[in-house]
């Protein structure tokens, strides 16, 4: 009787044993990361307006939802060019975003009815891939746009190995996209 009880836990080890051994754990060889050039190819071929901008502030400014508060980030930006679309160089592009946080600097301002918290931004320099649907004209050579992700898109200066996988799909020269890959190119939704 014992013998039928120690049987069975072995017999179930060894059959657990068995199995594991025969299936083969998937290996870093093999799994193949997504690359910047896959990225950059679907906003590329999604944005009819690719921009290059200069951010210079950071706004934090409230939203009551619910019984708590959200904040909304909003990134202000001078366009230092347009490679693609029609959206003049010099004016200023608002870029919003959901905040996860607040700077860790930064000082209370008041513009009309709005106040929010500035936190400057030393220059950066930004690509932006835009669907220009989804970007509002504001007048005075301003617009904004609501950024649906914030990981390479925009596409930071800094980001040096995001920057050649850019330079591999398109070419620019003198302000203007002169040369795209098949990949890069921008494809209209059918029926539009």
């Amino acid at each position: 009787m014992f013998q039928k009880f120690l049987l069975f836990p072995l017999l179930t080890a060894f059959l657990l044993c068995g199995a594991s051994a025969r299936s083969e754990v998937l290996k870093t060889v093999d799994i193949a990361p997504e690359s910047c050039e896959d990225v950059l190819t679907a906003y590329l071929k999604r944005a009819d307006t690719v921009l290059l901008v200069c951010v210079y502030e950071a706004r934090f400014s409230p939203r009551a939802v619910g019984k708590g508060v959200l904040w909304d980030k909003d990134y202000q930006c001078r366009i230092v060019q347009t490679l693609r679309g029609k959206v003049p160089m010099g004016g200023l592009l608002v870029l919003h975003k959901k905040a996860e946080s607040l700077p860790d600097t930064g000082v209370v301002r008041t513009e009309g009815d709005n106040r929010f918290i500035s936190a400057l931004v030393p220059g950066t320099l930004w690509y932006v891939f835009l669907d220009s649907r989804k970007l509002k004209n504001l007048g005075n050579n301003s617009c904004e746009y609501s950024l649906d992700t914030m990981w390479l898109n925009p596409l930071s200066w800094s980001d040096r190995e995001g920057l050649a996988a850019f330079r591999k799909l398109v070419r620019v020269e003198e302000g203007r996209i002169t040369e795209e890959s098949e990949a890069a190119r921008f494809q209209p939704e059918s029926g539009e």
